[in-house]
């Protein structure tokens, strides 16, 4: 019953005004403050993957952002350049963008197409965006996947006959799940070109067989980011089944994140708080990402919580998550990603 009434909320979009938040108050606002102060101190963290995490995270806060960006830009560690420079172009910092120039010649290609995409959005007409055709069609997963997001970031249509031409030259590796990701990838970039029919593919990713679960959360997120509906209800079986054929906390939380991202009215904050024990610290993390979605008191509580978790990570994804709570279109995933090498 429990799994039928819930259900139903999210297929009709009903909600409880007994959940809602009353307006900011001044505990509130000293989480906030709490919030910000561990992704500052994060920032400057001694490694690498934890500096970067903050970074995206912080994203909310325009200023707090641009110290770390400018930071970031000339950091030792190519990831953080990577996500530095992202950051930079998707919050149109425009005014640190000069910063950026010298990351055209990195000696990463993920980092220089970071580069060409901050620089681009920020109304630089002289740079040169060719070389991310070579990066695209290329055979290093990493840059094929990041030059794939750039293309679709800057949004510009012309770019759709380049990523096709991507889908027709599939990665030589041995590992069919790597190449069914890559796909997906150049996918979702095709889809925010106006390509919608590329959705197809994304929602068959997300049937994929159970042994290929990273495959069906990659194409719930994918839902997620692009808001398509269509997916919802399988989302929400996933999310909330019971039984034999339950899947594990982590995907059925990926699941119910991509619902938030849809609609706020869809998130399941109970389903979170259920795994907020858990001993793993990715649920831990995919717990904040849904609560960072969510408009209940409870949910806030349990952010409060974890923004005293033993775990680094988890402390630095329950502060963006709790940063992210006023936004009313979050513009990334709330869990941190790792887009590059971080050693």
């Amino acid at each position: 019953m429990r799994y039928v009434a819930l259900l139903a909320v999210i297929l009709t979009g009903c909600d409880t005004p007994s959940n809602r938040v009353s307006p900011r108050n001044q505990s509130t606002g000293s989480l906030h403050a709490r919030a910000l102060a561990i992704l500052q101190v994060a920032t400057r963290s001694e490694q690498p993957l934890v500096r970067a995490n903050a970074i995206e995270m912080l994203e909310p806060e325009v200023e707090p952002l641009r110290d770390a960006v400018r930071r970031g830009l000339v950091d030792r560690n190519a990831g953080v350049r990577f996500v530095s420079a992202m950051a930079l172009g998707k919050r149109r910092l425009c005014g640190s963008s000069e910063l950026v120039r010298p990351l055209l010649d990195d000696p990463s290609q993920s980092v220089r197409a970071a580069a060409i995409f901050a620089l681009v959005v920020c109304g630089g007409d002289d740079v040169d965006q060719t070389p991310l055709s070579a990066m695209v069609l290329g055979m290093d997963r990493v840059t094929r996947a990041n030059a794939a997001l750039v293309l679709g970031e800057i949004g510009n249509p012309t770019a759709a006959v380049l990523l096709r031409e991507a889908m027709k030259r599939p990665l030589q590796v041995e590992d069919p799940e790597v190449v069914r990701a890559s796909e997906l990838g150049l996918a979702e970039a095709l889809v925010r070109l106006g390509d919608r029919r590329q959705l197809e593919t994304i929602r068959a990713a997300f049937f994929a067989p159970a042994s290929q679960g990273e495959l069906t959360a990659l194409a719930s997120q994918m839902a997620g980011r692009l808001s398509d509906r269509t997916l919802v209800p399988a989302m929400a079986a996933l999310a909330l089944a019971t039984g034999p054929r339950q899947a594990g906390p982590e995907l059925r939380l990926i699941a119910a994140e991509a619902l938030a991202r849809i609609d706020r009215q869809m998130a399941l904050p109970a389903l979170a708080i259920e795994f907020s024990d858990s001993d793993m610290p990715e649920v831990r993390m995919q717990v904040a990402a849904v609560l960072g979605l969510d408009r209940s008191s409870e949910g806030e509580r349990m952010l409060e919580r974890l923004l005293g978790d033993p775990n680094e990570r988890v402390r630095i994804a329950a502060a963006g998550a709790f940063l992210r709570r006023g936004d009313e279109h979050p513009a990334t995933a709330v869990v941190p990603s790792k887009p590059e090498s971080f050693n």
